[in-house]
């Protein structure tokens, strides 16, 4: 009997072990952040939202990761964030070649923000937006983030000066379903999306940054123009300043409709921004930001090649000032919004006091 408890004893100990010795970490961090907004709106329509608003966003993010005995890595990330909804996850694989990872909702390759050092958070990423609702804010284009999707991302010490590639694939019309074994086909509205991504680091302090996207032909082949877009920034910190600038393209998919003669369509947005900011110390940093986003109509007229533009600019201008204390941080930022929504003399105050939480 007691050499058949040592036998039991021994077993469960060896598989103890060696469950050990492969077994994932597993993390839990998130955060939680108050915010009081006052928005106001001196525009000649004045139909968007005015007022003061007080509110809390949460977000949980669970990780666990962990290496296989042939040497592989493995990560996992799963956010609840709102009322304890899971929405956004990735698993990824490295190895020697590069690391493949499934996301869905997440992973975004786009370049579009490289240039802000704000404070706070950029202007048309923060509150209001310059709009009241996803077609009317600024316009910086499409994101992989926001559908289902498979990535290659090259080595880190593959390419000279600091260079990185990453590439991301939907498989199928794309779409932004969490669901485990159906993938979320959205055909109608969009077609496949590919974008990639490159980043570089030729100097000290210096990044350069670009990405590219495009979506294949709408289900019903009936799109005249295919949505696409790209955005190249550069970035330099020197010191307690940084400043960064970046250009933006987005072209809007266009179906063949009936449309009427006059009736003006967008062929593509524009957009150029910079940042600057400013660290007074360890805790205290201020930011000044500044967005410019040309939205291009063009209009055909009856029984004739004679074209109309009505071409609008928005513009945010944002300034922002923070102080972390520990895991703690107070955020004031003011954006000041022309044409709004991209209507022309429409202008839009937002400031917002923040404070989060990290644990």
């Amino acid at each position: 009997m007691n050499k058949l408890t040592k036998l039991l004893f021994s077993v469960i100990s060896s598989v103890a072990i060696a469950t050990s010795a492969f077994a994932g970490e597993f993390t839990v961090s998130g955060g939680v952040k108050a915010t009081y907004t006052v928005l106001g709106n001196t525009g000649t329509s004045g139909v968007n939202a005015i007022g003061k608003g007080l509110g809390i966003s949460n977000e949980f993010s669970l990780t666990a990761s962990g290496e296989l005995d042939n040497g592989m890595t493995w990560s996992y990330a799963q956010d609840i964030d709102g009322a304890t909804v899971q929405d956004d996850a990735s698993l990824a694989f490295g190895t020697d070649y590069g690391t493949i990872k499934v996301c869905v909702s997440e992973c975004g390759l786009s370049t579009k923000y490289a240039f802000d050092n704000s404070a706070y958070g950029i202007g048309s990423d923060t509150g209001y937006g310059g709009g009241a609702a996803a077609t009317t804010t600024m316009q910086y284009g499409s994101n992989i983030s926001s559908y289902n999707n498979v990535q290659f991302h090259a080595p880190a010490d593959l390419l000279p000066l600091g260079m990185t590639f990453k590439a991301g694939f939907t498989p199928g019309g794309a779409g932004g379903s969490a669901n485990a074994s159906v993938h979320s086909a959205n055909g109608d509205v969009t077609g496949d999306m590919q974008q990639y991504a490159v980043t570089m680091a030729p100097i000290d302090g210096l990044t350069l940054s670009a990405s590219y996207y495009d979506f294949g032909e709408m289900g019903n082949k009936d799109g005249r123009q295919s949505q696409e877009g790209g955005s190249y920034a550069a970035n330099y910190s020197f010191g307690q300043f940084s400043i960064g600038y970046g250009e933006t393209l987005h072209a809007p998919a266009q179906r063949m409709t009936s449309n009427s003669a006059g009736t003006a369509v967008t062929q593509h947005y524009e957009n150029s921004a910079y940042s600057i900011g400013f660290a007074v110390n360890d805790n205290l940093a201020v930011s000044y930001s500044e967005e410019n986003s040309d939205k291009k109509n063009k209009a055909k007229a009856a029984l004739s090649n004679t074209t109309t533009r009505s071409d609008v600019e928005m513009e945010i201008v944002t300034i922002d000032v923070s102080y972390t204390m520990g895991g703690a941080t107070l955020g004031l930022s003011n954006s000041e919004i022309t044409n709004d929504s991209y209507t022309a003399g429409d202008e839009t105050t937002e400031t917002i006091v923040a404070v989060s939480l990290a644990f």
